[in-house]
């Protein structure tokens, strides 16, 4: 068996940290950033009206029902139907992988109202 040289040996370990470092670094950017949004359903209306986060941040939900039950529902390619009960809250969190424009909107059929309830998911 035939031995590196001590600095050829040195400099390859240094580059496999380089390396290393670099490729984490890179992956821990390309996750995006925690995006804490408060949305309520109040009045058969959602407030805000438009959610703006960037492609890969893990977006967190507070919705709250004020009035009545409400859904905050988004279809493809999320998938998220999550219900509050009248006065409570949810929380919820989903990863916006996917660029465009998305609705949401509230699922339920307690009152005609709730078809009206509409707003838009924008992920840059």
């Amino acid at each position: 068996m035939t031995r590196m040289p001590r600095g050829f040996r040195t400099a390859l370990a240094l580059g496999v940290v380089v390396m290393a470092a670099f490729w984490a670094g890179n992956a821990a950017g390309s996750r995006g950033q925690v995006r804490e949004v408060v949305v309520t359903g109040d009045g058969f209306a959602f407030s805000p009206g438009r959610i703006e986060v960037q492609k890969d941040d893990l977006v967190q939900i507070k919705f709250t029902a004020k009035d009545i039950a409400h859904s905050f529902t988004i279809d493809v390619p999320y998938r998220i139907s999550k219900r509050a009960g009248a006065g409570q809250s949810i929380v919820f969190e989903f990863r916006a992988d996917e660029a465009g424009r998305f609705p949401f909107y509230c699922n339920l059929t307690q009152d005609e109202r709730c078809k009206q309830m509409r707003g838009e998911l924008v992920v840059r």
